[in-house]
């Protein structure tokens, strides 16, 4: 089978993922979604457990990809953190694969236990390298606390997906969660020396 097949698949059953909850869907409404048999879906993906780790793999490697793209735009640790959370955003707000990943990764975890999936974790350790990469670099203020400000910049970008979710306004993630880092680091960060 092609991998644009599965793809389609994948793109089709997500946004049944983003819509309802992982224990609610059934093989039936991702094939409907996607135009196809149940028979066609497990042809081309498998199964309904599957099926979801296929769209947590397209969320994780979209996640993965915004960090690497922040990294590689720039040496600065505090402007590669706000740029990988606007490019979080920019993610949410155009690609249904994400926000349904999301939303698997935080309501339906327990149905992947192979996965091992810990959105928290996994930003953290991001943040807190940068963060601690920033300090080493002197360019945060004395005496910030980098361990304090990971779990800020960690659960205000978690809680405004969770706002963008409930409120339903993806179109907002760019600004908001780029917005979000922005504020965080403005307060900790060393002010630029003044130029003549």
């Amino acid at each position: 089978m092609s991998d644009d097949a599965a793809a389609a698949v994948v793109r089709a059953a997500a946004t049944v993922f983003a819509a309802r909850p992982y224990a609610e869907v059934r093989l039936e409404d991702v094939a409907e979604a996607a135009g196809l048999t149940v028979a066609d879906v497990v042809a081309r993906v498998g199964d309904l457990h599957a099926v979801g780790a296929a769209v947590l793999t397209a969320e994780g490697g979209s996640m993965r990809a915004a960090m690497a793209a922040a990294r590689e735009g720039s040496d600065d640790p505090l402007e590669v953190l706000a740029t990988s959370f606007r490019l979080v955003g920019e993610n949410l707000a155009r690609r249904v694969e994400v926000r349904a990943g999301v939303r698997l990764a935080a309501e339906s975890h327990h149905h992947f236990p192979e996965r091992h999936i810990d959105p928290y974790r996994t930003w953290r350790t991001f943040v807190l390298a940068q963060l601690t990469e920033a300090a080493a670099q002197g360019r945060l203020r004395p005496g910030v606390d980098v361990e304090a400000i990971a779990w800020l910049l960690v659960s205000a970008g978690m809680g405004t997906k969770g706002l963008l979710e409930f409120r339903d306004a993806w179109e907002e993630a760019p600004g908001r969660l780029g917005g979000v880092a922005a504020t965080v680091l403005a307060l900790v960060a060393e002010p630029e020396p003044a130029t003549e």
